[in-house]
Parts: structure tokens; C-alpha cells; sequence
């Protein structure tokens, strides 16, 4: 009997968690489409990779994403259990299916003004934030930066700057000294707001 309640709490507390990390994901999908991505700026992590490969070989954003992330989805899931593999693969598709929504009907919030800046690394560090917080993820280096900040005195945001900053030396190859130096501003704002909403 007891054994049933706890069950009952388990699966209530996994049907509460469901829609906010698909808001988060939808959150984070607004910040990529339709702020960082028009403004010439990238995400860091997996998605990072997926926006740099999309510019240089045309593929789909999303498509990139939901792939590129499935072995980091079984990493998750050897090592953080079967609910957290749930959650991220929920996570992961839901920012999917956004990104593919608004890469179909695009809307775009362009300009060079540092509240441009402020405003995508604040929902992106929103989006991010919220689907942790509710135990899921969004990217493989969410799965990384979980783990990596488990086995030390990191910081889940911290291990994700620490992990992305190779992502983002790549960025220079890709999209210059301004536009990396901007995206790293962007990405460290985020994983501030990340850290902030996680506790």
C-alpha cells in the first residue's frame, strides 16, 4: 500500500513537472529564433554545434538538435536514471518542435543594442533554468555539466560556461571576433540567470 501511495506521488509530481519544461523549451526556442539567430549570435553546447553546422551545410536547425543530442540522452540515462532521461527527451523534442515551428513562421527581433543582448541571454538563461530546475534538459551539455558539477564545487551554470567555452573558440572561425565575443557575453548572462532560477 505504501508502495502504491509513493508511486502515486512519483507519477503526480512527473505529470506537474511535464509542462514546464515544455515551456522552458518553448522559452528557449523564442530566445534562439528569434533573438540570438537573427542577430548573428549562437547558443553554446550541442546547440551551439547544430546552429554553426546549419549555417555552413543548411540542414535543419531542429532536425540537428533532436539527433545530435540522443547519444548525450543515453549518457544521461545510464548515469542519472530513467526518469531524468524522460525528462530530457522531453526537454530536447519540445525545443525541437519549437524551433521547427518558428523556423516555418519566423519573427524576428533584430537591433545592436546591448538590451538586445540582455533580453535573448535572459530568456535563454530562463528557458535553460526552468527545465533543470523541474529535473529535465535541454542539451547534451546540460547532461555534462549535471554530472560534471556533481563530482566538484561547480556550479550547474558554471560547468555549462566552463564546457561551452570550447564551442565558443569554434564560434570564431564561424562568425568572427564580434560576433563570438557577443555571443559569449550573451551565454554568460544566461548561465547567471540559470544558476539564479535553479535554486
Amino acid at each position: 500500500m505504501k508502495s502504491i501511495k509513493l508511486y502515486k506521488l512519483y507519477f503526480f509530481d512527473l505529470l506537474f513537472k511535464i509542462p514546464w519544461i515544455i515551456s522552458g523549451a518553448i522559452l528557449t526556442a523564442i530566445s534562439l529564433e528569434v533573438i540570438l539567430l537573427p542577430n548573428g549570435l549562437i547558443d553554446g553546447g550541442i546547440t551551439g554545434i547544430s546552429i554553426m553546422l546549419s549555417e555552413k551545410l543548411g540542414f535543419s536547425l531542429s532536425i540537428l538538435l533532436f539527433f545530435l543530442n540522443i547519444p548525450f540522452v543515453l549518457l544521461g540515462y545510464k548515469h542519472l536514471g530513467k526518469r531524468f532521461a524522460f525528462s530530457a527527451t522531453l526537454g530536447i523534442f519540445s525545443l525541437t518542435i519549437a524551433t521547427g515551428v518558428l523556423e516555418k513562421f519566423p519573427l524576428y527581433l533584430e537591433g545592436n543594442s546591448i538590451l538586445i543582448i540582455m533580453i535573448g541571454g535572459i530568456l535563454l538563461g530562463m528557458g535553460i533554468g526552468i527545465v533543470l530546475r523541474n529535473g529535465g534538459a535541454l542539451d547534451g551539455t546540460d547532461v555534462l555539466a549535471i554530472l560534471f558539477s556533481s563530482k566538484t564545487s561547480f556550479s550547474v551554470g558554471e560547468s555549462i560556461l566552463a564546457i561551452n567555452i570550447f564551442i565558443f573558440i569554434f564560434a570564431l572561425l564561424l562568425f568572427g571576433w564580434k560576433g563570438a565575443l557577443i555571443s559569449i557575453i550573451t551565454y554568460f548572462i544566461a548561465t547567471t540567470v540559470i544558476d539564479f532560477v535553479r535554486i
